[in-house]
């Protein structure tokens, strides 16, 4: 069904409203008539008002439905005051049925006289964002929503009437966002429009442009990639990067898999967000090479370790460990009978990251202790993309990473944990010889490290089990 057209002017609404746009890039947004239209904005540029009077517009639209969805209901009110607003000055919200409370999540206006509605809604509430017939959706602080709000709920809600979707935000390193913005650069996706918007782009508050004085204040006080991100809206830029040493022309490189080396799988749990199985080989050197990444959501737990267990291996292919979430009680349990024990001791977080940092260290002889495949993309995009946790303002920011997109660093961390920071990659050999081989202190230890260890319960598998791990 094609959209249909608001029954006012763009120019008569601005009119009304005494609305003119701060400059020529705001005024090229608002003319883009793409059906997904992406504003990759610094920090004050104007993406609320932008998309606020867009909403607008589509009130204008009879019989439409239109949302604002946040991450939070508190960044949907941002949008959602600018449409009250307008109403409230064209002399049309006393003929509307209204609510206006952030704190209760209820931020809707129902407009009779043409029977369209704008109504905020929170990805918080993933309930609420099942509908059907939507004719426009703004997606506010699109950077800072799950790939899988878009996706799930967002998306097809919008299939039934082919509606439009704007998606003003501040980038955030190379998550989705990104991706999104590289189709509307793309020709091959013509429904999408995509451009950055640095803040010094707003001459209203900026007439000084990039050397106005309050930007160049600014670039003085923060850190280079606050800057980059939060004010010239760039992607290359990224603020709270939790592995800042990673390199992709160091730390991405081709190389094959050595049947003669360890060889552990690492694993996440998931069903909406991906379940993570990644291979890691481990040399002679202790260095990691993570050669085979497996992600996939939407299967169940039995069903991904059959697919595990049944896929297309190299010759002389072997599994040496597994390394997996200790929470995952349910998933450990179901796995282990099908590919053999699973390692799963709680570690701090802290404890795993400091590990890992360690890997990607430079070594003497010019190569570093943890290489990656070029294949594993997924990995490589999520480990580049992986930011700590912002505090409060006045407060220390808390321990932890966002919880998002982030389930192939979790895997490698819980190997980590596993390997270097426990010790699993030890034997008793090793360090008093090969007389201990076969001694009960040596078979003891190695069957402790096939333990699931889960929220401090032990759960012991048949020693029957651990036999599997050796060869799939």
């Amino acid at each position: 069904m094609p959209r249909t057209e608001p029954n006012i002017s763009r120019e008569a609404l601005w009119s009304k409203l005494e609305y003119n746009p701060h400059s020529e890039g705001q005024l090229n947004a608002h003319m883009a008539d793409e059906r997904f239209r992406v504003t990759c904005c610094g920090r004050r540029w104007g993406k609320s008002w932008w998309a606020g009077h867009e909403m607008t517009l589509k009130m204008f639209i009879p019989d439409s439905i239109n949302w604002i969805v946040g991450p939070t209901y508190a960044l949907a009110e941002k949008e959602f005051r600018v449409v009250y607003n307008d109403f409230k000055k064209l002399g049309l919200l006393s003929s509307c049925k209204y609510a206006f409370n952030v704190d209760q999540g209820r931020m809707k206006i129902f407009f009779p006289a043409l029977n369209s509605l704008c109504e905020a809604k929170s990805a918080t509430k993933p309930d609420s964002l099942v509908g059907e017939g939507v004719d426009h959706i703004i997606v506010s602080e699109a950077a800072k929503h799950n790939r899988s709000t878009w996706e799930m709920y967002l998306r097809p809600a919008l299939a039934d009437k082919h509606g439009s979707a704007d998606f003003p935000s501040t980038p955030q390193g190379y998550n989705w966002y990104k991706g999104l913005f590289d189709l509307g650069q793309s020709e091959d996706h013509t429904e999408y429009f995509s451009h950055r918007y640095p803040s010094w782009e707003n001459p209203v508050l900026f007439p000084g442009g990039r050397k106005d004085g309050e930007i160049v204040a600014v670039e003085a006080t923060v850190s280079p990639m606050f800057f980059q991100q939060e004010i010239a809206a760039e992607f290359t830029a990224f603020e709270g990067m939790i592995y800042p040493e990673f390199n992709e022309d160091i730390h991405v490189q081709e190389f094959d898999y050595d049947p003669k080396q360890r060889n552990w799988l690492a694993m996440d749990f998931g069903y909406v967000d991906p379940f993570v199985a990644l291979d890691c080989m481990i040399d002679t050197q202790q260095r990691v090479w993570v050669w085979r990444e497996y992600m996939v959501s939407y299967k169940s737990t039995y069903e991904h370790g059959h697919i595990l267990k049944d896929r297309v291996n190299p010759d002389g292919y072997h599994i040496d460990g597994i390394a997996a979430d200790p929470r995952g009680a349910d998933e450990i349990a179901t796995l282990s009978w099908i590919i053999g024990g699973i390692s799963a001791h709680a570690v701090g977080w802290s404890l795993g990251v400091e590990s890992v940092k360690r890997a990607f260290t430079v070594r003497d002889d010019g190569t570093p202790g943890l290489i990656i495949h070029p294949r594993c993309t997924e990995l490589i995009r999520q480990i580049r993309n992986l930011r700590s946790k912002t505090g409060k303002e006045g407060r220390n920011s808390p321990e932890g990473q966002h919880d998002y997109d982030d389930h192939g660093p979790d895997a490698l961390r819980y190997f980590f944990n596993e390997y270097f920071v426990l010790g699993a990659g030890d034997s008793l050999a090793d360090f008093y010889g090969t007389q201990y081989r076969r001694s009960e202190a040596a078979s003891f230890f190695s069957y402790e490290g096939s333990i699931a260890n889960v929220d401090g319960d032990l759960e012991k598998m048949p020693l029957s089990k651990f036999t599997n791990i050796g060869r799939l």
